[in-house]
């Protein structure tokens, strides 16, 4: 049996580039009533609109709805261009572009399989700049990543680039630097010791850790100043 040949609702009579993407596109049905929707090229290429085009209207109606999609999917393309994102980030950032669940769902969908968004890949690129920086330890790291909704065993992966050598030597450059600053003023050499290791432990390092490297650069600094 010859299935039911299904009935033109619209054809596509004109289509404008727009920018970022857009393009508008000028639909007409068999009483002359004219419609234009404003869809991103994602959009035209999975539809394949072009002049002369026939919708019916179940596409015609789904093609109105995915105006939404549209919108949301430049807003995520357009942020992405200035800095990386976590999928959650990009979620968090959708809510206010995009009508449903739905929608966010399908553009997330789409970044990801494109890898705009890759989670792993940001985790790696943050932990190599903030070991270069040499600011944070490595339970900073930790917490700042679970923060951003990667998932734990993505982050186990890629925290190999930050093995315990790499936080002693953190941790030595950071004393370095807050001994030069505390040791100025009229402190006791326990309230120094003191004051170093809470300073750093504020910024996430093991109190255990901070203050046997400090006891290892006193010595170092001990041992100089004899020769």
């Amino acid at each position: 049996m010859i299935g039911k040949e299904k009935e033109t609702y619209v054809v596509v009579i004109q289509v404008e580039p727009l920018n970022q993407g857009h393009y508008k596109v000028v639909l007409g049905d068999a009483v002359g009533d004219i419609y234009e929707v404003t869809v991103h090229e994602e959009i035209m290429l999975d539809y394949r609109l072009v002049v002369g085009k026939e919708l019916d209207e179940p596409a015609f109606r789904a093609l109105e709805a995915s105006k939404d999609y549209g919108k949301a999917y430049s807003y995520a393309v357009s942020i992405l261009a200035r800095r990386m994102y976590t999928e959650k980030e990009m979620r968090q950032k959708l809510k206010g572009h995009a009508t449903t669940e739905h929608v966010i769902h399908e553009v997330v969908t789409k970044l990801l399989k494109l890898e705009l968004l890759n989670d792993e890949a940001y985790a790696r690129n943050y932990i190599e700049y903030q070991v270069a920086l040499g600011k944070k330890s490595k339970r900073r790291m930790l917490s700042d990543l679970y923060g951003k909704g990667i998932e734990a065993t993505v982050i186990d992966g890629v925290m190999e680039l930050f093995d315990q050598g790499s936080e002693s030597v953190l941790i030595r450059s950071e004393i370095e630097k807050l001994y030069a600053r505390y040791s100025r003023k009229d402190l006791s050499d326990f309230d120094l010791r003191n004051k170093v290791v809470q300073a750093l432990a504020r910024k996430g390092f093991e109190i255990y850790e901070v203050g046997q490297q400090y006891d290892f650069f006193i010595e170092d600094l001990e041992a100089n100043a004899a020769e």
